[in-house]
């Protein structure tokens, strides 16, 4: 629902201009230049009229949810018992190398390299005879960009007098709070469809509600009889690490109805290569189309369901391809080798690979 006027657009003076309009269409011979008596009152009218105007997109948020509802969509989903999943902070192991006996004190905040990034350590260490200790360290905020691949913490906060370098493993388990949009997408989905008895509805939102997942897909009796297989996915449909995995896991099992076997498991990322030769426009090149390429299949993969196991069509990248701005003609097309649609399996989320544009 939208209101039928714009907010911005009703100023003071707009307000005003139009209550004299009315005054004038009405006969009446007043004066209303500006400081006479009626212009005053006209001026006070306006403006408690104008903040009225400009409360009311923050009325009809709170009166009727929508993906902009902002804080109003938690008191929302509270009534009806669906919070907003909250981010989680990444863990990591870091590696300190330095003089054995050195100290490391619990509390010790380690940087990654771009030194944006922040992790604390979880516990105090001391440097072994080998020249290394490692240490679990904890990010200081919550969200998925901590989630930095391996060597990517390497710097000290404060020096510590000892440690010469410091290093990490994969972190893990840092997720993003909801969105609005997606809490939103939440609450409308377990309102439109029924959720009882551990019916297969029940089962998503179970795994909805654990942080960092974006997307679940449920198969009923995937194993036989009493079995329940539960494929999770990150908001962007991306691979999900074992932590979170782990923790969707742990929560269904607390909340399932006795007697079934559950199974959760990651969406298995498969990357889409892409090798083309086309004809292009004068002026046009290789590497704006790839990167146009690159951009449309990407929204294009994004709206794929996830568990669902649909097919790649060849026909429908080459469509893409060709509605390029530059792009003439295709000579020719092969996804992943070869010139023929790519059926995913029920774990299988596309992605964009390597996409490879010739002219020809």
């Amino acid at each position: 629902m939208s209101l039928d006027f714009d907010p911005d657009a009703q100023t003071p003076e707009a307000v005003k201009a139009r209550m004299k309009q009315a005054l004038q269409a009405e006969g009446l011979d007043v004066d209303t230049r500006e400081g006479s008596y009626v212009d005053m009152l006209y001026s006070v009218a306006a403006y408690e009229l104008y903040k009225a105007y400009a409360y009311f997109p923050t009325l009809l948020a709170a009166a009727v949810p929508s993906p902009e509802s902002g804080m109003f969509l938690d008191s929302f989903g509270g009534m009806y018992g669906i919070d907003r999943t909250q981010g989680a902070k990444a863990t990591a192991e870091v590696t300190f190398t330095g003089t054995a006996g050195a100290e490391v004190p619990v509390g010790t905040i380690v940087v990654s390299t771009d030194g944006l990034l922040r992790y604390t350590t979880d516990a105090a260490a001391v440097v072994g005879e080998a020249g290394t200790v490692t240490v679990s360290v904890t990010a200081d905020q919550v969200g998925a960009a901590y989630n930095l691949g391996p060597g990517e913490i390497t710097r000290l906060m404060v020096t510590i007098p000892g440690v010469l370098s410091l290093t990490n493993a994969q972190a893990v388990g840092g997720a993003d709070v909801e969105s609005d949009a997606a809490y939103y997408e939440r609450i409308h989905r377990r309102l439109s469809s029924p959720v009882s008895s551990g019916n297969a509805n029940q089962y998503r939102e179970w795994a909805l509600e654990v942080s960092g997942v974006g997307y679940a897909a449920v198969q009923p009796l995937w194993a036989g009889n009493g079995t329940v297989r539960v494929i999770v996915a990150s908001p962007v449909k991306g691979e999900l690490d074992d932590d979170i995995v782990s923790e969707v896991a742990a929560h269904i099992e607390d909340t399932r109805p006795i007697g079934a076997t559950v199974t959760v498991i990651s969406v298995d990322a498969l990357p889409i290569n892409v090798a083309a030769t086309v004809t292009l426009e004068d002026g046009a090149s290789t590497t704006e189309v790839s990167a146009a390429l690159e951009e449309a299949m990407e929204e294009l993969f994004l709206g794929l369901e996830v568990g669902s196991g649909e097919t790649i069509r060849y026909n429908r990248i080459l469509a893409l391809l060709l509605s390029l701005p530059g792009v003439v003609d295709c000579g020719a097309l092969t996804l992943n080798g070869d010139d023929a649609n790519i059926t995913l399996t029920a774990e299988q989320v596309p992605t964009v690979g390597t996409v490879s544009i010739e002219e020809g």
